[in-house]
């Protein structure tokens, strides 16, 4: 079926090279929706807020320059929090330049869309349809909204492999997306329409621990699977929940202690999100950081899609530390490390980010992130030939301008690679057989051989990094996680 367009014009009162030179600044930006970027060129991540009517408050999205007519044409391919593409034309008009806007809608986002204003295109599928329903749970606006379309990128790669190979046990796999636009309410509401609606047989998810204690109850009552595979507190399985990502122990035990010697500091300070898994992240940072001999000397939570962050660098200034623990997300990271390097703050301050990936390092920016470290368990600079033919498909199926692929997003595509073996291993998707089958599953992917420990984890060879300019570099090996 077509895309929606939508189409605007504008007469803006400068000579063409003037007005282009506009996009993204000065009075007009606004309606360019206050695009932001570092470099406009093809490939390069541009940040918007979205209008969404005058009842509404602008959402945060993101596109990618797909291509540059220098003072003539801009054309940028929408990413979130809906998939679509943004044309702007220049042309000169009685001295002053012309500026004609069409935005076009993909027809798969017309019905997310509508959830977001408040209406319901959604359709009811047929239970008795022979298809296993995959349930994505993740977020394409808030604080995480960074990560969305690379995780959906990543969800569909697995299903069309698997489907490749006759499916589960000949049946084959269908994705259901929800999005939570990180926050619990709305996760919760998206995962009783994915359940109810669409009859789903499991979940597999990406989005806040903040969601996830949302969602954990109906989840429960209702028998479902539910994979949550990014970064996170830990703690065991719990009946049908299993927690797969990085954990604040894993993660900090080395890195501290090697940043303290790297730079030769001692004194710290943690700042993060309000809710389970940064305040997990501070506990560990405490506990670690004395343990090292070093010196908490500040710690700050603020809400999620918080984006002045003058108060906490203000603290950071005062407090004299020159080590941060950063475990904001998404956007959240990428505003505080931009402001820290506006104001200087990095020709002294290190910070370690627990969430730092390639999504949250592309929107911090090369300059702003660089000497930034990080401990994740993939990433998209790892030299073996897996995960370079993993990238190559990636590119292939999405395009060379698709959003970069990191531990986060990359985590849901060995996710549905190991649901899909314990189901064949079992020999059904009932839920009490398949997850009787899960302990010892492995999968050889990207980030290497993963596999399900007895008591539900999983077992992954983690990776110190720094971001330089254009990715990271890997510093060293963790070792393999094992927390049987």
């Amino acid at each position: 079926m077509s895309d929606i367009l939508f189409t605007s014009e504008v007469v803006i009162p400068a000579p063409r090279e003037a007005a282009f030179s506009s996009f993204g600044t000065g009075p007009w930006a606004g309606w360019f929706f206050n695009a932001q970027f570092d470099h406009l060129r093809p490939g390069a991540l541009v940040r918007l807020a979205l209008p969404m009517g005058a009842a509404r408050a602008a959402v945060e999205g993101t596109a990618r320059v797909q291509r540059v007519i220098p003072g003539q044409r801009i054309v940028l391919l929408h990413e979130t929090p809906w998939r679509g593409r943004v044309v702007l034309d220049f042309a000169p008009d009685d001295g002053g330049t012309r500026v004609r806007l069409v935005t076009s809608v993909e027809h798969s986002s017309l019905a997310p869309l509508a959830r977001m204003l408040g209406a319901d295109l959604d359709q009811v599928d047929d239970p008795d349809e022979d298809v296993v329903r995959i349930g994505l749970l993740t977020s394409y606006s808030g604080s995480a909204g960074v990560f969305g379309r690379a995780v959906e990128n990543c969800a569909r790669l697995a299903v069309d492999e698997i489907n490749a190979e006759r499916g589960v046990n000949g049946t084959p796999l269908r994705l259901v997306v929800g999005d939570d636009a990180t926050e619990p309410s709305t996760g919760l509401r998206e995962l009783r329409r994915m359940h109810l609606r669409h009859h789903v047989d499991m979940v597999i998810a990406v989005h806040t621990s903040a969601t996830l204690d949302a969602v954990r109850p109906y989840a429960r009552r209702v028998g479902l699977p539910y994979f949550y595979t990014p970064v996170n507190e830990g703690g065991r399985h719990a009946g049908r929940l299993f927690r797969w990502g990085e954990v604040p122990e894993d993660q900090l035990r080395k890195a501290v202690p090697a940043m303290m010697r790297e730079h030769s500091s001692r004194g710290w300070y943690v700042v993060g999100n309000d809710y389970s898994w940064p305040r997990a992240v501070g506990a560990c940072a405490r506990r670690t950081v004395l343990a090292e001999g070093g010196r908490l000397l500040g710690e700050r939570y603020v809400p999620l899609s918080s984006r002045d962050f003058s108060p906490v660098l203000e603290e950071i200034e005062r407090s004299g530390a020159e080590l941060v623990v950063n475990s904001l997300v998404g956007g959240d990271a990428a505003a505080f490390e931009r402001q820290l390097y506006a104001a200087g703050l990095r020709q002294r301050v290190r910070s370690i980010g627990t969430l730092l990936d390639e999504a949250t390092r592309e929107h911090i920016g090369d300059e702003a992130a660089a000497g930034m470290w990080t401990v994740l368990g993939y990433f998209m600079d790892l030299p073996t030939e897996e995960n370079r033919e993993f990238l190559r498909r990636y590119r292939a199926a999405y395009g060379d301008y698709a959003p970069p692929v990191s531990s986060v997003t990359e985590s849901v595509y060995e996710g549905i690679h190991l649901y899909a073996r314990a189901a064949r291993a079992a020999g059904t998707i009932e839920p009490a057989s398949l997850l009787g089958a899960l302990p010892g599953v492995s999968f050889d992917g990207p980030r290497g051989r993963v596999t399900v420990t007895g008591d539900g984890r999983l077992r992954q060879t983690l990776y110190l990094a720094e971001a330089v300019t254009g990715g990271f570099r890997i510093r060293g090996e963790q070792g393999l996680v094992n927390i049987d």
